[in-house]
């Protein structure tokens, strides 16, 4: 098992054929702005995520691209855009938070509406929990969505995470308390679809 990376170890992104090999995750360049805002300002994404509100600022895709070297380097943060290989353009986003203490990181991703329902988060999902186990040697790995997004906790259980509960009126999402489900997926353990990790 590879030594899990600590907060003072510098990362770098690297770039990852996802496991169907449809699809490439790599490192965001400041030249992908447009496309995150222009996906990111579609209405339907806001409703389903914590952070990612509508209407999408103007300059914000560029100044959340520019926290991605800085975040790599201080082991904290590894974010992937998600490109098709035809033409590498992006198609969303997700990212692995680092808690490396604890060798516990969070999943988080978004997706462009015109991709949702033909399975490109779960392979990029899928990618990302090989890689945190594989290459950054963590113990465990999680994600959280609201509850009734149906597609994202799929997303995570196709991944091979287990839900592990409920967490209430734990965020305010825009201006009501909301609850919280979490899935993880652990180390060496049988995961969600019985399969030992």
């Amino acid at each position: 098992m590879p030594a899990p990376p600590d907060a003072q170890t510098p990362l770098t992104i690297p770039t990852l054929p996802t496991q169907s090999g449809r699809f490439t995750l790599r490192p965001f360049t400041l030249a992908d702005a447009p496309d995150v805002h222009s996906h990111l300002n579609d209405p339907r994404i806001a409703p389903w995520t914590l952070h990612i509100a509508y209407p999408y600022p103007e300059g914000a895709g560029a100044r959340w691209i520019a926290t991605h070297g800085p975040a790599a380097a201080a082991g904290t943060e590894l974010t992937w855009a998600i490109v098709t290989p035809e033409d590498d353009r992006v198609i969303g986003a997700i990212a692995i938070h680092l808690a490396p203490r604890h060798r516990r990181a969070e999943i988080g991703y978004w997706l462009a509406t015109s991709f949702w329902g033909q399975g490109v988060m779960t392979d990029a999902a899928r990618t990302v929990v090989a890689y945190g186990f594989e290459a950054l040697g963590l113990h465990r790995i999680q994600a959280t969505c609201l509850p009734h997004n149906v597609g994202s906790y799929r997303v995570m259980e196709k991944a091979g995470m287990t839900r592990e509960g409920i967490l209430r009126d734990y965020v305010l999402h825009g201006d009501a308390f909301a609850d919280i489900a979490m899935y993880a997926i652990i180390a060496g353990r049988e995961d969600a679809t019985g399969h030992a990790r």
